[in-house]
């Protein structure tokens, strides 16, 4: 953990003095000029999803889409390194904390399907904030009581980037049960949310269940994550 934010340290450093090609200074010893992009992203709410609930879910999709492209430039500028299984629930927060500028949103009626356009900055301070901010996130729930774990409160705000990297992190410390567990709960607020799903099989496959793993990532498939699909046909072709 420790070596992940000294090496974000030290790049944020030498970016104001050696910017890598394709990235902007914005100014004299200002910094790095956030990287900037355009992308959208679709949900469609189940009938007693609310409005807010599908706008929010097609928002956290335009916004890992652009937490995605930035992460994919700071990488191959060998500027951004995040250890892969905190991969995740980094991204998830730096989600959680972008504040875009909504270009367009939309709703066809007759599906219920939402889409939002955003305008996003993102620069590799922000991927060091999360990776710091995961880590608060980290120590303040392993303080939890287990009362907590196994009757885990889910917030009525809808925060799903929030609450994803909360599944990410219970995941990566090998709490399947308590993944689960969270993740059923999230399950009644998001019932169409393709991304939980996908991260309710990986929970799965931790504990070695690998038929409900199956049935979580063909629910993930069916709610368009095209990753699950892939995901899901490895696992169930014979070997």
């Amino acid at each position: 953990m420790m070596r992940s934010i000294l090496l974000l340290t030290g790049c944020l450093i030498v970016l104001m003095l050696v910017p890598p090609p394709g990235l902007a200074l914005a100014g004299e010893g200002t910094g790095v000029l956030p990287m900037t992009m355009v992308t959208s992203g679709s949900y469609t709410a189940g009938l007693n999803e609310t409005s807010e609930t599908a706008q929010a879910l097609a928002l956290y999709r335009a916004k890992q889409k652009a937490v995605g492209m930035s992460a994919d430039r700071l990488t191959h500028a060998s500027l951004l390194m995040v250890d892969a299984d905190r991969q995740m629930e980094t991204f998830c927060l730096v989600a959680d904390a972008m504040q875009p500028e909504l270009l367009e949103k939309s709703v066809d009626v007759k599906s219920r399907t939402y889409t939002v356009k955003i305008k996003s900055s993102l620069s590799l301070t922000d991927f060091a904030k999360a990776i710091i901010r995961n880590e608060t996130l980290d120590k303040e729930e392993a303080n939890f009581s287990l009362k907590e774990e196994l009757e885990p409160a889910v917030d009525p705000a809808i925060a799903p980037a929030l609450e994803l990297s909360r599944a990410y992190r219970y995941i990566r410390n090998r709490h399947w049960r308590m993944a689960i567990i969270y993740m059923d709960h999230l399950e009644v607020k998001y019932p169409r949310w393709g991304e939980l799903y996908m991260a309710k099989a990986s929970a799965y496959l931790g504990l070695h269940e690998r038929e409900r793993a199956i049935l979580a990532l063909t629910s993930a498939c069916n709610l368009g994550v095209r990753d699950a699909c892939l995901k899901r046909d490895a696992l169930d072709s014979p070997e």
